[in-house]
């Protein structure tokens, strides 16, 4: 097993600090300021609240390496209640795990999250028979669902306005 199994939670930690470290830099070269609320969990279906020139966006974040097989994610439904909800889903080098594209799924600026579809997850686990049951609160999205970006710039854009 590699150590991105191994230590996934450890990399998931890393890259939202790298993926942060990127976006407060972008914003603090264009004088507009980021400002950071991290979730102790995800259960309402963010893990940050980021904020910039008067817009709140609750986003889900999301990590995959690059020339991975991932093909889609699962979001909860209760981001679509919050506030500008979106989900930044990072694709990153395997080695140093800078970010090498971002994908975006969420609305303009001031706008919630699109619609999800109805498309429902299942546990990844099965129960004593095998069955793995759904879980209604959860939702699949298929990359092509997502928009391709290939810039820290387009991703700051997305998430607050281009300016």
């Amino acid at each position: 097993m590699d150590k991105h199994h191994l230590h996934s939670s450890t990399r998931e930690e890393y890259v939202e600090y790298i993926l942060l470290a990127e976006l407060c830099s972008h914003g603090w070269s264009r004088d507009r300021f980021v400002e950071v609320a991290r979730t102790q969990t995800d259960a309402q279906g963010y893990d940050l609240v980021l904020a910039c020139d008067g817009v709140i966006r609750h986003v889900q974040m999301k990590a995959s390496k690059a020339g991975g097989r991932t093909a889609s994610q699962k979001i909860n439904t209760a981001l679509s209640a919050k506030p500008g909800g979106c989900v930044v889903w990072v694709v990153v080098d395997p080695e140093t795990l800078r970010p090498q594209e971002y994908l975006w799924f969420g609305g303009p600026p001031g706008e919630n999250l699109p619609d999800l579809g109805n498309r429902v997850g299942r546990h990844s686990k099965g129960n004593a028979l095998g069955y793995k049951a759904e879980r209604d609160a959860i939702r699949i999205l298929n990359k092509g669902r997502f928009q391709r970006l290939e810039s820290m710039e387009a991703l700051f854009a997305c998430l607050f306005g281009a300016q």
